[in-house]
């Protein structure tokens, strides 16, 4: 796996591995702080539907800030919910010691969770990954990946996240079936705000679209494409162990 740019995964919050592979860009003098002032707050009406997205978003503003160690701290609660864009980060940052400590069995167990739906965008990276480490650094790997998916593998997380969407949206339930307004903070503009003083607030039918489609987009490949592991890092594994490596040409 070539070296990747996680300051580029946390802006763009989800970002393919090719797309990031290569030579790091030289930031710019005081980019950091530039940036850190003109993130936008992330919007805390969507912590109570898709909380991985939401602290995935606060990982960004950290890291941007300059607080790494709580940039991966909110990497870790966004991936309690099933955030595979926040596993692959947490396992490029370990696996390349990109702004963590380098290491590599740590990185593949993350790499090996984020790429459990298959999704083109992770399964890549694990696969480049599971081919670069030694027999006993894939071991270790195991013994990490056996603990993590307690918590964070989709048999657990995506469940707890997917229960959590569907209570709060039983709550605006009847707005989005019948027409009515709603008012979501960081997600729909309040009557008389601002620029807004004329618009209405977003009806519940438009909002019940935009949150479905925000589901469906979170839930790429949950229960239509999740393998449950045995004893070791397979099937996913398997798959690696079948991929050609690529050509040294």
């Amino acid at each position: 796996m070539k070296s990747s740019s996680v300051l580029v995964l946390l802006l763009v919050l989800a970002t393919p591995m090719a797309a990031l592979a290569g030579q790091r860009p030289q930031p710019l003098p005081d980019q950091k702080d530039v940036v850190a002032k003109s993130l936008m707050p992330c919007p805390g009406g969507l912590e109570r539907f898709l909380p991985g997205d939401y602290y995935f978003c606060s990982a960004a503003r950290s890291y941007w800030s300059g607080h790494e160690g709580l940039a991966r701290e909110s990497l870790k609660d966004a991936a309690r919910w099933a955030s595979k864009p926040a596993q692959y980060a947490l396992g490029v940052m370990y696996f390349n010691g990109d702004h963590a400590q380098r290491n590599r069995p740590l990185g593949l167990a993350w790499l090996a969770l984020a790429a459990e739906r298959h999704d083109p965008s992770y399964e890549p990276a694990f696969i480049s990954a599971f081919q670069q480490v030694t027999p006993e650094e894939r071991a270790q790997a195991n013994a990490y990946w056996q603990e993590l998916k307690e918590t964070y593998a989709d048999a657990v997380a995506a469940p707890r996240a997917e229960r959590r969407f569907d209570r709060e949206y039983q709550q605006i339930a009847w707005a989005t079936n019948f027409g009515g307004s709603v008012f979501i903070d960081g997600v729909t503009i309040p009557y008389g705000y601002g620029f807004a003083e004329d618009a209405p607030l977003q009806s519940g039918f438009s909002l019940g679209r935009l949150l479905q489609s925000q589901k469906a987009i979170y839930f790429y490949g949950y229960n239509s494409h999740v393998f449950v592991g045995d004893a070791e890092l397979v099937p996913i594994g398997t798959i690696a162990a079948r991929t050609p490596k690529p050509s040294e040409d």
